[in-house]
């Protein structure tokens, strides 16, 4: 009798040791799960394609950080403000035409490949937007992290920045604003089409930038240049550059040499960085500067590098807005220096 009754208390305490065990096993497991998934979606979303494949996002977003200027620009022209953005301690300055629109937004910065990851997580977004590029590609794992991350393409696009406005816009909705915009960008086009009138056919134009004492030429694929190609005006003369340069290349290393033989009839030119601005003055004394067709019409100007190769809707608004003043009213002349825009040079 007395082995029975001990027989079943150990049962019962073995039965009960079990039940901890599991109880136990159950609540590790579930504080373990929460530790390493802390981000559980709390409310719905909706998924969204991009060049890493698929991220559900917030369906209203409120707290958007860009990664690029790119995205930056495009999200206010979409009317939408970021609370953040990155811009790389490598450039230099603040860009001006966005100023206004990205009033509040915090700019935080740090050298290129050298994202800060502890300054976002601290910004506590709920989507980060950013464009293809391998600095990017390279910290993805890690952003994803922190919040829903859409790498929208750029580099597969080779830049294409009226696709890219529409990709944005995609994103976050906003279509019919995206389609409003490049509607006006193209009203404006044909306006200053039949502001120039019969000049329009005449009048050949291209645009050089000055890159740490070196010269680049604008193309038909660039930024630039196909602004200057959707208005009609720019220069084709060296789309076929001899030097066998790719067809896809968007911009080419010119010597001063070839700048008479580019024989614009107009020629925009932006210093990248300050010191540029005494390499542009030097070329100015050279023989060969008195032989552009350009100084000879009185005809060269002095522009915004951000602007010009903006890459986004709202610089190429600002790029119309600088051939409306130069083409319809010009009345600055580079050939003179005391003539510059002082917010210029």
């Amino acid at each position: 009798m007395l082995m029975k009754i001990l027989l079943r208390r150990l049962i019962s305490l073995f039965l009960l040791g079990v039940l901890m065990f599991t109880f136990i096993s159950a609540c590790s497991s579930s504080v373990s799960q929460n530790a390493t998934n802390p981000q559980q979606p709390s409310t719905e979303c909706r998924v969204v394609q991009h060049t890493r494949g698929e991220t559900c996002i917030p369906l209203n977003p409120k707290r958007i950080v860009t990664l690029d200027f790119n995205s930056l620009a495009v999200v206010l022209a979409l009317n939408i403000k970021p609370i953040a953005t990155w811009i790389p301690t490598e450039i230099e300055g603040d860009i001006r035409y966005v100023q206004e629109k990205a009033d509040g937004v915090e700019i935080f910065r740090s050298p290129v490949g050298q994202l800060n990851l502890e300054k976002l997580l601290s910004l506590k977004p709920d989507l980060i937007i950013v464009i293809s590029h391998p600095v990017f590609e390279d910290v993805y794992k890690y952003v994803s992290q922190i919040a829903p991350t859409v790498i929208l393409p750029w580099i597969e696009t080779s830049a294409n920045w009226k696709q890219y406005l529409k990709d944005v816009a995609r994103v976050l909705e906003r279509t019919e604003v995206a389609t409003q915009l490049l509607d006006d960008y193209y009203r404006r086009v044909e306006e200053l089409k039949q502001a120039l009138s019969d000049r329009q056919q005449s009048i050949r134009i291209s645009f050089v930038y000055v890159y740490t004492e070196k010269l680049y030429l604008a193309r038909k694929k660039s930024f630039t240049g196909g602004i200057l190609n959707d208005v009609g005006l720019l220069n084709l003369r060296f789309e076929d550059y001899p030097g066998g340069m790719s067809s896809a290349q968007t911009e080419i290393l010119i010597s001063e040499e070839i700048l008479p033989e580019i024989d614009s009839d107009i020629l925009f030119i932006a210093p990248a960085q300050k010191d540029d601005n005494s390499v542009i003055k030097r070329l100015q004394q050279k023989p060969l500067w008195s032989k552009l067709k350009a100084v000879q019409n009185n005809q060269v100007y002095v522009v915004d590098l951000p602007v010009w190769r903006g890459l986004n809707i709202l610089a190429a608004h600002e790029i119309l807005n600088d051939l409306y003043k130069y083409l319809i009213n010009t009345r600055y002349s580079f050939t003179n220096p005391a003539t510059f825009p002082s917010q210029n040079c």
